[in-house]
């Protein structure tokens, strides 16, 4: 059995499952060190921060941002709640922690040995995965209608499965912009087909909502019954 804990520092916001409390503070530092390695970066180069393209930077940090940047066609501040995950999450296997999640706002890190549940909360959907994978896994979400990220897409959600959490934030970014308006279901799958060849030698599979229409590409896990429940759901 596992326990949640929940954790503040400045914009970051997040939920940490652990069934083992004594990787906590381990989980906390690594936030905070990967925190500071990104606002020095801003502060270097503040470009980094309000970018929506690629970009060319270095360090064990923002250089990850930069390269999932390159690879999803996005700024590098698109996958910094999932580089600060990742990294957490990396943090606390290094120190033989065997099951920890950290869902920072709604971008999940995690390193499992038992299958868990997952829930994309929309308004017009609620979908429960179960991740039965062993290992470092990763489930991302961008929405252009839920949350205060910077979207120019109008998807309710768009979900990425992954094995890193920074590329499949930066991706999930890339696909909610792709989604228009007045995008109905053809457009939706048509859209998920062009996105799958660019994307699938990076993620494992992707989910769109948007409204009473679900689209699927890649290997996503299974649907099964459950509750999402509004109050778990990691935000400010």
């Amino acid at each position: 059995m596992y326990k949640r804990f929940k954790f503040q520092h400045k914009e970051t916001i997040v939920t940490v499952l652990l069934d083992d409390d004594s990787y906590y503070d381990i989980v906390v530092e690594a936030i905070l060190t990967a925190r500071k390695a990104i606002e020095s970066m801003i502060k270097r180069d503040p470009l980094f921060q309000v970018t929506l393209e690629p970009y060319d930077c270095d360090g064990f940090i923002v250089g990850r941002m930069c390269q999932a940047s390159k690879i999803a066609g996005v700024g590098p501040m698109a996958s910094v709640a999932g580089v600060i995950a990742q990294y957490a999450v990396e943090r606390a296997v290094e120190e033989g922690a065997k099951f920890v999640v950290v869902d920072n706002g709604g971008d999940i890190a995690m390193y499992l040995d038992r299958p868990i549940r997952v829930g994309v909360f929309t308004y017009s959907q609620k979908l429960c995965f179960e991740i039965d994978q062993k290992g470092f896994y990763a489930v991302c979400t961008s929405s252009g209608t839920i949350g205060h990220s910077i979207s120019f897409g109008f998807a309710d959600a768009c979900t990425i499965f992954a094995r890193d959490a920074c590329v499949a934030d930066a991706f999930a970014t890339a696909l909610c912009n792709e989604i228009k308006e007045g995008f109905g279901r053809e457009e939706i799958e048509k859209t998920l087909r062009l996105f799958w060849e660019k994307a699938k030698e990076h993620i494992l599979g992707a989910v769109v909502v948007k409204g009473d229409v679900v689209g699927f590409a890649g290997n996503v896990p299974k649907i099964v019954k459950g509750v999402v429940k509004p109050d778990l759901i990691t935000k400010g």
